[in-house]
């Protein structure tokens, strides 16, 4: 059992477990107040401290759960080069067994919003909303690459390419792949924030117009729900939980809101 302490003066108690799903022994942090359940999944190469603040502060109101995939943090690494719906299972392997109940609003961040919009196509009776926080759009390298060029393309396209070259040894190819053949019309809640900056890289890298693709991009997920919102964080960078996390609360707290209805 760990004990969390967050600036506005509350103690947060989480349930702290390691749970062997496949061959991986992986680390999860929870914290029960019955259903729903808010799901916090980190971007790539994120452990579930990137969402310390904002669990904290969203567990003094409704249950939480954050987690470690495996090669992350303190869970163990994989050599298998793995996919979105890999992803998926998972989360929800480690959500049963340790009986955090649904319906789940997720909240994904970067490469994490991919796995809460695969999870709510695949198994939407157990999601009733979801959260963007710049989440990527499938297929961004490839948009990249109307502004890339030279040694800068081809990096690009390697990187799309090969699995090997993430941490995670996550397949991008395949897993945009089950994106795309999974992707469905939600009725929930979809709240998308999209950073208004962009990125800090070397000076050769073209972040202004990077940015407004991505911006452009994730102002189409709109069409991904009847009922969804889009919203600038005009003060963020790509880690708007870190930069702006009262906006990803705010977002939260109104499927909250929305569910009471």
């Amino acid at each position: 059992m760990g004990i969390n302490f967050n600036g506005s003066g509350f103690l947060n108690r989480y349930d702290e477990v390691y749970y062997t799903y496949g061959d991986c022994s992986l680390y999860c942090k929870y914290s029960r107040k019955g259903s729903p359940s808010v799901v916090f999944i980190a971007g790539l190469g994120d452990s579930c401290e990137t969402w310390n603040q904002i669990q904290d502060q969203t567990s003094e109101v409704v249950s939480t759960f954050s987690y470690d995939r495996a090669g992350v943090g303190r869970s163990e690494g994989t050599s298998v080069p793995r996919t979105c719906i890999d992803l998926v299972n998972e989360m929800l392997g480690l959500l049963l067994a340790h009986d955090i109940k649904s319906p789940f609003i997720l909240v994904g961040h970067s490469f994490g919003g991919l796995v809460a919009r695969l999870c709510g196509s695949l198994y939407p009776d157990l999601v009733s909303g979801i959260v963007l926080v710049d989440g990527v759009p499938e297929y961004k390298e490839l948009a990249y690459e109307k502004v890339l060029t030279g040694t800068l393309l081809a990096d690009n396209r390697e990187y799309y390419e090969n699995p090997l070259l993430n941490r995670e040894r996550i397949d991008k190819v395949i897993s945009y792949e089950q994106i795309a053949q999974h992707s469905q019309l939600y009725s929930i809640p979809l709240s998308i924030i999209t950073r208004g900056l962009p990125d800090q890289m070397e000076d050769t890298w073209p972040a202004q117009a990077i940015l407004e693709i991505e911006q452009r991009l994730q102002f189409d997920f709109q069409k991904l729900s009847t009922s969804s919102k889009h919203r600038i964080a005009h003060c963020s960078g790509h880690d708007i939980h870190h930069d702006e996390p009262e906006i990803v609360i705010e977002e939260i707290m109104g499927i909250l809101k929305e569910m009471k209805k």
